[in-house]
């Protein structure tokens, strides 16, 4: 267990009144991956979309390179998808032009190949455009309160890094808390669970505090603010009416940083704003920087695209489209209080 308090985030809309479970089954939460470019449909690499059911991204990758004879590493994927979830995910691995593979006679437990085409170049992490997703929410209580805050999701919620980066019982902050202690921590993906999971928990303070101090929606000088639907920054000398009102407009978004190694851009207010909040961790900013994790900044407000909803009795189905890297259940707690059914099954395990 983690020896970090992870407060109780700050909802934007406030706590909502509804309550309701999810992920009863794992077709109650499915993820589509749509990739940033379209298959090339030649040249030396796979690309399989593979839809699964109760198994992890890593297993199947192990799978894949079981039964290709390749090794783990040369088995790559756009992004991690949830376990206890129906996902629909591409994977990739070079294989020669002129050689077989006999794909359709494999046995994936858990899981199946929807497709299989060819590219001219390796499937990159990250080279997602966007996740839809379906959701499925039961034993919904206060319906008309839930319809009423659907709305309003639209209009944007805080862009939080999920529970789920932080592993069952806060398991990855307490792996970072023993590197930064110095233990060593060699294996490469447990390093970077700890080091992501850290870095994650910073930014959600940030924007927690925007919140609580009602400075979600206004510009302090020196912010650092995104382009909407552009990975384009740039630092506020000051603030004026007209900027104001794109932030309104949600034609700019503020950022929150992703503290590491490197020059801020944050200066003036929003900078003593952030390191004000940030300073009980200040050993933590220090020990990123001596591992030389690279500084970055990410939009504290999340737009859900193509958001609908249906009703049945009391289940709800809730539909919706996010950046790559960003949390369903980020959009999901602005909504509804819910108990995560996987979730607690996953702790009793442990």
């Amino acid at each position: 267990m983690s020896g970090v308090t992870v407060p109780e985030l700050a909802y934007l809309y406030g706590k909502p009144l509804a309550t309701a479970e999810i992920r009863v089954q794992a077709a109650d939460f499915q993820v589509d991956e749509q990739l940033n470019f379209e298959p090339s449909g030649s040249g030396e690499h796979l690309l399989l979309q593979i839809e699964k059911t109760g198994q992890n991204t890593q297993f199947i990758a192990r799978e894949l390179a079981r039964l290709t004879g390749l090794r783990v590493r040369d088995i790559s994927y756009a992004g991690l998808k949830d376990r206890h979830a129906v996902t629909r995910q591409w994977f990739c691995f070079k294989w020669p032009i002129k050689q077989a593979l006999d794909w359709q006679s494999w046995q994936l437990e858990g899981a199946q190949i929807l497709q299989v085409v060819r590219h001219y170049r390796k499937l990159r992490l990250g080279a997602l455009k966007r996740n839809h997703f379906t959701l499925r929410l039961r034993r919904v209580t206060e319906l008309s309160a839930l319809l009423d805050r659907v709305p309003l999701l639209a209009q944007g919620v805080p862009n939080y890094y999920g529970e789920q980066r932080f592993g069952i019982n806060g398991g990855n902050l307490a792996l970072a808390e023993r590197l930064f202690g110095g233990e060593s921590i060699p294996d490469r993906q447990i390093r970077g669970l700890a080091l992501s999971a850290s870095r994650s928990f910073l930014f959600n303070q940030v924007i927690a505090a925007r919140i609580s101090e009602q400075l979600f929606d206004q510009l302090l000088s020196g912010d650092v603010v995104q382009l909407n639907g552009s990975g384009s920054i740039f630092t506020l000398d000051t603030v004026t009416p007209e900027l104001q009102q794109r932030l309104a407009g949600r034609d700019i978004h503020l950022t929150a940083p992703l503290v590491g190694l490197g020059k801020e851009m944050v200066q003036a207010e929003a900078a003593a704003f952030e390191q004000r909040v940030l300073q009980p961790w200040q050993s933590w900013q220090q020990a990123l920087q001596l591992l030389r994790v690279q500084a970055g900044r990410r939009s504290m407000r999340l737009l859900p695209e193509q958001l609908t909803v249906a009703t049945d009795g009391d289940t709800v189905q809730l539909s919706f489209a996010l950046p790559a890297g960003c949390f369903a259940t980020s959009v999901l707690r602005e909504l509804v209080n819910y108990r995560d059914a996987a979730r607690d099954i996953a702790q009793m395990e442990c």
